[in-house]
């Protein structure tokens, strides 16, 4: 009778590999993942500065905005479309002062074909006799 050597016989080495490259095919995946998010939160960071940013700048008109504007940021692929409504005035406000309800969009292409973000927000404007 011979004693058995000592080591591993083929069929454990075959399964230590399998389960190696099961686990490096699952770390793959999560590594593509990670970065697909992190690439999305810093488009989200961008589009919510840019949205601000407008927002901002509409701000700052004194005057009634038109209906409809559409535009892009410089140095960007991000375009921006702007939808403004006249909001009735209450009984017994001065005619003078105005209000508008704006909403914003931002689109961007993606990977998966193209995003939208939304933004409302109000812009006030008086009508110099």
């Amino acid at each position: 009778m011979r004693l058995r050597e000592h080591g591993y016989t083929i069929l454990e080495a075959l399964c230590a590999f399998a389960i190696l490259s099961v686990m490096l095919v699952v770390l793959y995946g999560l590594g593509g993942t990670t970065l697909k998010m992190q690439a999305a939160s810093r488009d989200a960071d961008q589009v919510g500065l840019l949205a601000q940013s407008k927002l901002d700048e509409l701000a700052t008109e004194r005057t009634e905005l038109s209906g409809f504007q559409i535009g892009q940021f410089q140095g960007t692929d991000i375009r921006w479309r702007l939808e403004t409504q006249d909001i009735p005035q209450p009984e017994g406000t001065e005619r003078d002062v105005h209000l508008q309800a704006l909403r914003l969009v931002l689109i961007w292409p993606s990977l998966r074909g193209t995003n939208e973000y939304s933004v409302t927000s109000r812009h006030i404007w008086i009508e110099k006799p």
